[in-house]
């Protein structure tokens, strides 16, 4: 099995003040999780500001992680939210991912900013449009752009568009069940498109979390691991999240490599 383990970087704000010291101890503890992680499994996902809080930009947690782990071979990916950047600044995070030999970036909407200066819900570029344009630049030759897309597929016309902007890979929303995984295979493997599934741990502490994005783990959470090797028997790799219980997480790691 080839577990992909997301990890949040630091907030920047504490009850909307910045405070240096604490941001420090939390930039320690982000690193110490990733050097955890990479005991288990090679491959790191790093989110993008979730849930609309600043925190460190994914590229630069990457480049952190790079610097402060020489030792370690890792293989990181990041989160890009397109609703918060323009194409220039875009660009130049790719070129910047890029530089750093970051394997894959994955572009995603993202939730509505904490802080925004006006009311706009639309973001100045979809992530369908800036993988269409950056593959058109030839940034397709030098990182793997991916996209997300939903557990379910009923916007067919969103879905062929994003199909049509030829990503690398498509990684899921977190899986309900395994029936999603293959009806998404059925809809995806004639485009040869990978396709990752994102899975949330179940566990009291990701309760909240589940129930933000509408998650229903019932079909999985007695046999959790049972269900890991099912998926792995769909494909090969699995995105693992656990994001307000590290340690269960890193127990899941330790089973399942």
């Amino acid at each position: 099995m080839n577990p992909i383990y997301e990890l949040n970087p630091p907030k920047i704000l504490n009850s909307n003040r910045i405070n240096i010291t604490l941001l420090n101890q939390e930039l320690n503890k982000f690193l110490n999780r990733a050097k955890i992680i990479s005991n288990f499994t090679k491959h790191i996902h790093i989110t993008d500001s979730v849930l609309g809080m600043p925190r460190f930009s994914s590229i630069h947690a990457a480049q952190i992680i790079m610097n402060s782990l020489t030792n370690i071979n890792l293989n990181i990916s990041c989160s890009v939210r397109t609703r918060d950047r323009n194409m220039n600044s875009i660009i130049q995070m790719v070129t910047d991912a890029v530089i750093l030999k970051i394997g894959s970036i994955l572009f995603i909407h993202g939730d509505k900013p904490a802080f925004e200066e006006s009311d706009k819900t639309t973001s100045l570029s979809t992530p369908t449009d800036v993988v269409k344009l950056l593959t058109s630049m030839g940034f397709d030759k030098l990182i793997d752009l991916d996209l997300s897309i939903p557990n379910k597929i009923s916007n067919h016309r969103v879905f062929n568009k994003k199909v049509n902007s030829k990503p690398h890979r498509f990684i899921t929303q977190s899986i309900n069940s395994i029936n999603e995984i293959r009806d998404l295979k059925d809809l995806i493997e004639p485009n040869h498109i990978e396709l990752i599934p994102c899975i949330m741990v179940p566990s009291v502490k990701n309760e909240r979390a589940a129930s933000i994005i509408g998650l229903d783990w019932s079909k999985y959470q007695d046999d959790f691991l049972e269900f890991l090797r099912e998926v792995h028997k769909e494909t090969d790799h699995i995105l693992i999240t656990s994001p307000n219980s590290f340690d269960e997480g890193i127990e899941v790691l330790k089973k399942i490599v």
